[in-house]
């Protein structure tokens, strides 16, 4: 479980090592690396620009290998997204993506929107109602 860079690690490190989890929870996560050349505000700036082809270069393959919207054949697990409508940093079309492919495969998911949030959840009543979503899936998921 995770949020922004931490969604991404979420839903990499149960492709990367599919028989250690038992369910991945990502929250306004990076899913998608050549979306982020595209949306969201890091791009905007020549600084964010500059920083997102030192970080992950510019070859598309290399990206796509790295990202978990390109990559859910290799997943086992459950997956509970939850997403800012609002999110400027990991904007939605990064949670569509990931959404996109769980559908392609078939693959289990539960997906949280909050249309009014942005790069997390601060309205107290958007809060209880993702920790209890969470502990519910986990629940589901993972003997306590």
């Amino acid at each position: 479980m995770g949020a922004s860079f931490g969604g991404y690690s979420a839903l990499m490190s149960p492709i990367i090592e599919p028989d250690l989890y038992k369910c991945a929870v990502g929250v306004v996560g990076v899913y998608d690396l050549p979306l982020m050349f595209k949306e969201g505000d890091v791009q905007e700036r020549r600084s964010g620009d500059k920083y997102l082809k030192a970080v992950l270069g510019q070859n598309v393959a290399l990206q796509e290998s790295m990202s978990p919207s390109y990559n859910i054949d290799k997943l086992k697990v459950p997956v509970l997204i939850a997403h800012g409508g609002m999110d400027q940093r990991a904007p939605i079309e990064q949670a569509e993506s990931l959404i996109a492919a769980l559908e392609k495969e078939d693959h289990p998911y539960e997906y949280l929107l909050f249309e009014k949030e942005g790069h997390g959840f601060y309205l107290e009543k958007n809060r209880l109602k993702y920790f209890k979503r969470v502990l519910k899936f986990l629940g589901k998921h993972i003997d306590f």
